[in-house]
């Protein structure tokens, strides 16, 4: 194993990895040091009392990270990539054979006098315009403003009270949607790691909790989830997502906690 990839808080589960997995892993790199990270921290800012991998092993982790999900602006797709100066990925790139650092060489030598002395942070932004575009590479500057203005008042913020108030709102849509369908679901889902951007809804629980198994086994055997989902878009005109895209089970879907007024997470939960 080269690389370890993860999402944490993750998609669509809406969990954060706890402590004792985060330190696990840690305790990897203390073994492996040569292992990279890729961790995706977009919902971080979701989750109460967010360690990242990239402050436990900051030299062996690529940390991405996105102001659109924290700010409601998922359209403008604004994001960085943060990467330790002191970081494995360049001292592995200089120990490479002569024959992968000459290849290397030709493809960056059309931005740089010197492209065995190129950072990865910086091939990886000649490589996302395929290197001979790099003077394009990046976002536009009224992207650019938006992202100066999301930093500043993110620093601005330092009692965290903007961080406290998107998190309650994004539970609260969770609780209204949860009580509208089943009383009961919101306490068995209380979970000090629970993020609550997403939700996953699992129909054929559900359907076993409140009608008994046997009225479950009939759901799953007469219908399939694209049924279930148009019904719901037809009823509520609210469309939600196949849960099993993401690797859930067959007959549930993905309710994103972001998008709609609390209220309509009530008809929602009704509607299902």
């Amino acid at each position: 194993v080269k690389a370890f990839f993860l999402v944490n808080p993750t998609n669509p589960t809406s969990v954060k990895l706890n402590d004792e997995s985060v330190d696990y892993i840690a305790s990897i790199v203390s073994v492996r040091p040569d292992l990279i990270i890729l961790t995706d921290d977009v919902y971080g800012t979701f989750a109460d009392n967010f360690v990242s991998l990239f402050a436990k092993c900051p030299k062996n982790t690529i940390l991405v990270y996105s102001f659109s999900k924290y700010f409601g602006a998922t359209g403008w797709r604004l994001g960085v990539i943060g990467i330790h100066h002191d970081n494995i990925i360049d001292a592995k790139i200089a120990t490479l054979d002569s024959e992968k650092k000459t290849a290397l060489a030709k493809r960056y030598d059309s931005i740089s006098p010197t492209p065995n002395s190129l950072k990865f942070i910086d091939r990886l932004v000649a490589d996302s315009r395929s290197v001979a575009l790099n003077h394009t590479a990046g976002l536009s500057t009224p992207q650019q403003v938006q992202m100066v203005l999301f930093s500043l008042f993110g620093l601005m913020d330092t009692s965290g009270s903007y961080k406290d108030y998107v998190k309650k709102i994004v539970r609260d849509r969770k609780r209204a949607l949860c009580q509208a369908i089943d009383h009961h679901i919101e306490h068995e889902q209380d979970n000090v790691d629970a993020v609550d951007y997403y939700n996953i809804i699992d129909f054929e629980k559900l359907a076993e909790r409140m009608h008994g198994l046997e009225f479950a086994r009939w759901l799953c055997s007469s219908f399939c989830i694209s049924q279930i989902l148009f019904k719901v878009a037809e009823d509520a005109r609210v469309i939600l997502l196949p849960g099993q895209g993401f690797g859930a089970s067959q007959l549930s879907a993905r309710a994103s906690l972001a998008n709609l007024n609390t209220t309509e997470y009530t008809s929602i939960g009704k509607a299902l």
